[in-house]
């Protein structure tokens, strides 16, 4: 009878520990279909709670913490500055930790993460056997920030084998005609590194750049912001002739947002920018607008307003509908919500810690 008692003690003290475990662990459902929207959850910076969210479009299914689902509850240590897909793979830009994460297109991690030659990665860009990082450097002063530098970054070594020194604070980047273009965001100008010898120029800019898009005749748009430490009263969208390695035009809007995210984007033909503006009242809480430039006429229009702590913007390829990431605290869930392309709200999403961008895979 007594051991009666004991056994029966150990199954219902077991059967308590089991619930509460089960009801601490999120339930783990692996897919393995990657057509979808991913959007990236910058999380606290220094505290984690960084995570990928997928959202399936065609089927309006939405599934939070999908890199801890898809990795046996292995969570993501570092912030998430930005991700993009490249040669079937999906690179992550960690920040403190400072790290790249590769994980294949189920964002299952494939290699184990590169810390090495990396520290604070801000965007990446692909061509060859290489990705481009721009890394603010160990000792950034956020000033005018000498020792920054862009990662030449080997993907079949999973090595960084080289630092190309960019002063200014190196921001987005992108790849057009064999020049890699890098923004400087503590300096007016933007960089340009010859691939064929890694020789680098200056173009002028009238104000300080973050992020740029490129059109389908290789040639750049890019956003120009004033900052607290470099104000600028020529805020808007800059356009590069990547031939002539020029600034053609600049197109004044006020405002543009300085969030480190997607504050630009494409629709799927290339005939309107959509940039997102933001500004602060005098208890410093955020608001913004979502701008439309239409590219033939080089004209902007505001499309949504009074938008709520704005993050970030994407536009999704096969449907054109307008995707913006909303933040109110870097600790609880962000939103998504969802707009047609003439700019009608469709609908709300729950997503993670600080929504930035999403990264569209077929």
């Amino acid at each position: 009878m007594k051991n009666l008692k004991l056994n029966t003690l150990l199954l219902f003290t077991a059967s308590i520990l089991f619930t509460a475990c089960n009801e601490d662990t999120p339930e783990i459902e692996k897919t393995t279909e990657a057509h979808g929207a991913y959007i990236v959850n910058f999380g606290n910076y220094g505290e984690g709670g960084a995570s990928i969210t997928k959202f399936d479009y065609e089927k309006n299914e939405l599934v939070n913490k999908y890199y801890y689902s898809q990795n046996d509850g292995l969570e993501l240590l570092s912030n998430i500055q930005y991700t993009l897909e490249y040669n079937d793979s999906i690179y992550m830009m960690g920040n403190n930790s400072d790290e790249i994460i590769v994980c294949d297109r189920l964002f299952k991690q494939s290699k184990k993460g590169l810390s090495d030659g990396i520290f604070k990665p801000r965007f990446a860009v692909g061509k060859g056997s290489y990705l481009y990082i721009s890394c603010w450097g160990a000792n950034a002063d956020f000033d005018v920030m000498p020792d920054s530098y862009v990662a030449k970054f080997n993907i079949k070594t999973n090595k960084v084998e080289k630092s190309i020194a960019i002063p200014g604070g190196p921001e987005g980047v992108a790849i057009a005609n064999n020049k890699l273009y890098v923004a400087l965001n503590y300096a007016d100008s933007i960089a340009v590194v010859d691939l064929n010898d890694e020789s680098t120029s200056y173009i002028q800019t009238p104000a300080v750049s973050s992020y740029f898009l490129k059109d389908e005749n290789e040639n750049l748009y890019v956003s120009l912001i004033s900052t607290y430490s470099n104000f600028s009263e020529e805020t808007g969208l800059g356009y590069i002739n990547t031939t002539s390695n020029t600034l053609e035009g600049v197109y004044q809007l006020e405002g543009v947002s300085t969030e480190y995210s997607s504050i630009l984007a494409f629709n799927s033909d290339y005939s309107r920018i959509y940039a997102l503006t933001t500004q602060y009242d005098e208890n410093w809480n955020v608001s913004g607008s979502l701008a439309e430039f239409d590219v033939a006429n080089e004209t902007f229009s505001t499309l949504i307003e009074d938008i709520s702590s704005p993050k970030g913007v994407s536009v999704n390829p096969e449907t054109n509908e307008i995707y913006l990431f909303l933040s109110e605290s870097v600790v609880e869930g962000g939103l998504m919500n969802v707009y047609s392309e003439t700019g009608e709200f469709q609908s709300e999403y729950a997503v993670g810690n600080s929504p930035i961008m999403s990264l569209f895979l077929n």
